[in-house]
């Protein structure tokens, strides 16, 4: 459930984006700095909130994501590495290494919006290429009885998975 949040409205925020601006002079220059604006314009109204929806979806998505990946490192961090430390110190430990490079940068990038926005881009790019190398030893290693024994995953769930890693491939891709 902590990720089905996110990923329906990061599919919501592209959906509208692509109806939107996709094809259009405006999607060249679309980024975080004014992204709202331009909803705000295409969509909105005297009585439609958009930039308040916008804000709401932003910080619900990254709260989100945020949270799955402090509970991801509190797991690794307990159950991986075995580390017996006191819940506070875990927490303040694995929330420190989603907090602090975000902080260092927004400091450092204040200046300038239109940075974040080349940031941003590189960062997507990054994602996409580093996906299928996260996948495919994840979907291959929970379907093997040695290393997950009777949690091993089925054959239904490993031919659906198969199938969305392969598309999410294709998508990272293109």
């Amino acid at each position: 459930m902590a990720l089905v949040v996110p990923f329906m409205i990061n599919l919501f925020v592209t959906t509208v984006f692509a109806k939107g601006f996709y094809g259009t002079e405006e999607a060249r220059t679309i980024g975080l700095e004014n992204a709202g604006q331009y909803l705000q314009e295409k969509f909105g109204g005297d009585y439609f909130p958009i930039l308040s929806i916008w804000g709401v979806g932003l910080l619900a998505a990254g709260t989100s994501s945020t949270i799955t990946g402090t509970y991801a490192g509190q797991f690794i961090m307990d159950g991986f590495l075995n580390w017996r430390l006191k819940k506070w110190m875990r927490a303040m430990i694995t929330r420190s290494f989603a907090i602090v490079p975000t902080i260092v940068v927004a400091l450092y990038f204040n200046a300038s919006e239109s940075a974040l926005d080349v940031l941003n881009e590189w960062l997507n790019v990054l994602q996409s290429v580093q996906i299928p190398f996260s996948l495919i030893p994840l979907i291959t290693l929970v379907s093997k009885e040695q290393v997950m024994g009777v949690f091993k995953i089925g054959l239904t769930t490993q031919v659906s998975d198969g199938r969305f890693q392969s598309g999410q491939i294709i998508i990272s891709r293109t």
